[in-house]
C-alpha cells in the first residue's frame, strides 16, 4: 500500500488524528510521518520486555553478579537476551526469576492446561484421591457399609489403573450421575 500523502513510498505507519471530534486515519511512509511530527521508534523485542520485567524482580546488586554453574550464563546476559541457557539457570537465578514470574504470571506455580497424554493419569490420580477422602470421611462418621462400598470402588480403580485405565470414563460417568 502506498503512502496516502506522497503516493510514492510504501506506507509503514498507521497515523490516526482527531480533528474537531472527527477521527482521521492515514497510512504514511516514514518520511511523511516525520513531517507530521510522528517519532518512529524501533519495535521492542520480547528480550526487551523480559529485561524490563526482570529489573522489577531484582533483590540485590549481588543478583546481577550471579553466573549459572551449568552453562556459564550471567544474569546480566539473561537480562540482555531474555533467554536462559540451561535448566540449571532456573536454580541459579531463582530469586530474581521468582519476582519476574510473579510479575508476568501472578504465580510461580503452573496451574494451566495438562498435555492430553498426561490427562488420563491426572484424572486417575484425582479420582483415587477423591475416593480415598470419601473413604476416610465415611470411616470417621462410622458409616461402614458406605465405607465398604467406597473401598471396593477404590480397589477396582487401583486395579484398573495397573491394567491401563480402561474404565476411567465409565467411573467418571457414574460419579457425575451421583452414584
Amino acid at each position: 500500500m502506498n503512502c496516502e500523502m506522497c503516493k510514492k513510498n510504501e506506507a509503514t505507519v498507521r497515523y490516526t488524528e482527531v480533528v474537531n471530534k472527527k477521527i482521521v486515519k492515514m497510512n504514511l511512509c516514514e518520511e511523511c510521518a516525520k513531517k507530521k511530527g510522528v517519532t518512529i521508534q524501533a519495535p521492542f523485542t520480547i528480550a526487551d520486555l523480559l529485561s524490563g520485567l526482570a529489573d522489577l524482580g531484582l533483590r540485590a546488586e549481588e543478583d546481577l553478579k550471579k553466573v549459572c554453574p551449568g552453562c556459564g550464563l550471567s544474569y546480566i546476559d539473561f537480562r540482555k537476551t531474555g533467554r536462559l541457557g540451561c535448566d540449571s539457570c532456573y536454580k541459579a537465578f531463582e530469586k530474581s526469576l521468582q519476582g519476574l514470574l510473579e510479575t508476568i504470571h501472578r504465580s510461580t506455580t503452573h496451574v494451566g492446561k495438562v498435555p492430553s497424554r498426561a490427562r488420563v493419569e491426572v484424572d486417575e490420580l484425582s479420582m483415587l484421591k477423591d475416593l480415598e477422602a470419601k473413604l476416610c470421611a465415611a470411616v470417621e462418621k462410622e458409616e461402614f457399609e458406605k465405607a465398604a462400598s467406597i473401598r471396593d470402588k477404590l480397589q477396582a480403580l487401583k486395579k484398573d489403573v495397573r491394567e491401563g485405565g480402561r474404565t476411567i470414563r465409565r467411573e467418571r460417568a457414574r460419579n457425575s450421575k451421583g452414584q
